[in-house]
């Protein structure tokens, strides 16, 4: 089986690969388009185990011979926080936790609710738009440059590249590489002479006990470039993935309208089916192994399919059907064990905000465009909406 041009088509393309992986097993052999073989972890129980298996490692010297990518960010010398594991990770992620501590979060919520209005206020006056490049990417783009303390002049160039990450060939990936690193570097040099209240100056300034700088460099460098794309990327993802389910579930739409209190409940749901994050970064074996009766080599790559995991029909009767009043909604989309998303709740706050509002302030908010023309970004890893055209 191939992760090919026909799983990555139409927005729902992926699911009917999923449904059919699941009616073949929990753990499949997967052939990349680099040709390199993986094992791909498509069972709910064996995802979440698998999340907290030690012996399913991130280091890239775990590898053997079938890992080749050199690809950003996955084939990254190890020493960045997706790179990692315990204790060295736990370091790394210190340095994020504390500004997406739940107490914090709430102190975002104004800013939110700002650029989700002025947004919705273009989208009216237009008289409709692009929810992807209108919408979905405005708000976590700009609120991630917020945190990090990214100057406004670089904002719109640091999307561009940002919006080319994930997907596209191996040339285009090398050159987003050198230019977010050349204006992530731009930043810190900035900050380290004038620093601000912001989460980059707090990690170039930062002392240990020793009062040396606790962090190198590079890894002030690897831990920006990874919060800027992990916090605008995904929650892009989500929103307009987001959308356009509810756009296509008109019933669930309506009472959500009558009932809009239900839009945090409805995230779940939401995030449990069309989580932006699909394989998650890759793992090695740290010696022979077996999941679900399948044996793996040590040192052969495994993905853990969190969006697969979320359709999984051993846990989640009839997945595919959108239902907000499902009483087990448990998922991860956000990974699980000592890599989970520091900005979660950050990233749910932002999608049920937008989601809210949208819905809320446009009840006559239609689709303009086939479903037909929909396309994925070719990424297997994050395959996002390219575009969605609403008339509102």
């Amino acid at each position: 089986m191939r992760f090919d041009d026909e799983f990555l088509q139409g927005p729902y393309s992926v699911y009917e690969r999923y449904a059919a992986m699941h009616a073949e097993g929990k753990v499949h052999r997967i052939c990349l388009e680099d040709q390199s073989p993986v094992w791909v972890v498509t069972g709910y129980d064996e995802v979440h185990a698998g999340l907290r298996d030690r012996r399913l490692a991130r280091p890239r010297e775990y590898a053997n011979e079938d890992f080749v990518t050199t690809r950003f960010p996955e084939g990254e010398a190890t020493g960045t926080i997706v790179t990692t594991d315990p204790p060295e990770h736990t370091r790394l992620k210190k340095m994020i936790n504390f500004a997406f501590l739940p107490r914090n979060i709430e102190t975002f919520r104004p800013r939110v609710h700002e650029l989700v209005s002025a947004q919705l206020d273009a989208l009216e006056a237009a008289g409709g738009g692009d929810l992807v490049d209108d919408y979905a990417a405005i708000l976590p783009i700009t609120i991630v440059c917020d945190v990090l303390g990214i100057p406004e002049e670089y904002r719109k160039e640091l999307k561009h590249w940002a919006d080319r990450a994930f997907g596209g060939d191996d040339a285009t990936n090398v050159v987003v590489r050198e230019q977010l690193s050349r204006f992530v570097n731009e930043v810190r040099k900035q900050k380290t002479e004038e620093p601000g209240e912001d989460l980059m100056s707090y990690w170039i300034h930062a002392k240990n006990a020793d009062g040396e700088p606790e962090l190198t460099v590079f890894e002030v460098m690897s831990l920006a470039l990874l919060t800027l794309l992990g916090g605008y990327d995904t929650t892009a993802g989500i929103i307009s993935r987001g959308a356009l389910a509810l756009i296509d579930h008109p019933e669930q739409l309506d009472r959500l309208r009558r009932e809009p209190a239900l839009f945090d409940v409805a995230l779940e749901e939401l995030l449990r089916m069309h989580g932006s994050v699909h394989h998650g970064f890759r793992r090695f074996a740290t010696e022979d192994m077996e999941i679900a009766g399948t044996r793996i080599a040590k040192g052969d790559t495994v993905f853990l399919h969190l969006t697969a995991s979320g359709n999984d029909p051993g846990r989640f009767p009839d997945p595919g059907a959108l239902d907000i009043d499902r009483a087990d909604k448990a998922h991860m989309a956000f990974g699980g064990g000592p890599h989970y998303c520091s900005g979660a709740e950050l990233s749910r706050l932002e999608a049920s905000i937008a989601l809210r509002e949208l819905f809320l302030r446009f009840p006559n908010i239609k689709l303009a465009a086939d479903r037909e023309s929909l396309r994925v970004r070719h990424s297997a890893f994050m395959p996002s909406l390219e575009h969605l055209p609403v008339t509102v």
